[in-house]
């Protein structure tokens, strides 16, 4: 935090390129390029975690004897530090799984230096807007009388967490935004699950 500023920017040093061996560029407070990052005078705001705008849209739609309602919500401008790719992505990090992508070329340049330390620096924060269908659920309804004792009823399918539609590389874009430290997807967690859903609904 600091005094004027919004409560939850990402600040540390800001990464422009790699050398051809793959090591950090970074951009220094006069907006030269180095490959030394130099101190706390070159560390700059690199985003921030908390989302400027929510939305949501509900939908329900009835035909004959069938319904169907979806829910759909989303966050928007804001960033996310992308702790598995921080972690993961480094070649360096014998101690861990690598994702697949610690072979790509960063900036499409150069595979990051198997030498390079572990680093929380810009390339890791990314954009973070999201839109998802979030609960699609379609029934059927009964009308007449289903042996005698059964007035009406309902058959229904549902699916919870449906699609995502977001350019963020991570697991799921909707992290933890409370606290003093909104926008860090965790480096360890389980992921978000798709449910299905199949029932009925009976009235006597």
């Amino acid at each position: 935090m600091q005094v004027g500023e919004k409560i939850g920017n990402f600040y540390g040093y800001k990464v422009v390129d790699v050398t051809d061996d793959g090591k950090w560029i970074y951009e220094t407070k006069t907006g030269e390029r180095s490959t030394d990052k130099g101190g706390e005078e070159n560390k700059k705001i690199l985003g921030n975690g908390l989302p400027a705008f929510y939305a949501g849209w509900n939908n329900n739609f009835r035909y004959k004897n069938f319904d169907l309602s979806i829910t759909m919500r989303g966050a928007f401008d804001y960033q996310i530090l992308n702790f598995q790719r921080m972690y993961y992505e480094n070649p360096g990090i014998t101690q861990y799984n690598q994702l697949k992508t610690a072979q790509d070329k960063v900036f499409g340049k150069a595979v990051l230096n198997k030498n390079t330390p572990l680093e929380y620096n810009s390339y890791y924060i990314e954009n973070g807007d999201f839109w998802k269908i979030d609960n699609i659920t379609l029934g059927y309804n009964f009308t007449h009388p289903i042996f005698k004792v059964i007035k009406r009823a309902r058959l229904y399918v549902a699916v919870l967490n449906s699609l995502t539609i977001t350019g963020y590389k991570g697991i799921d874009p909707e992290v933890n935004r409370g606290g003093l430290s909104p926008g860090n997807d965790d480096r360890d967690k389980y992921p978000t699950v798709r449910t299905f859903t199949f029932g009925m609904n009976l009235n006597f």
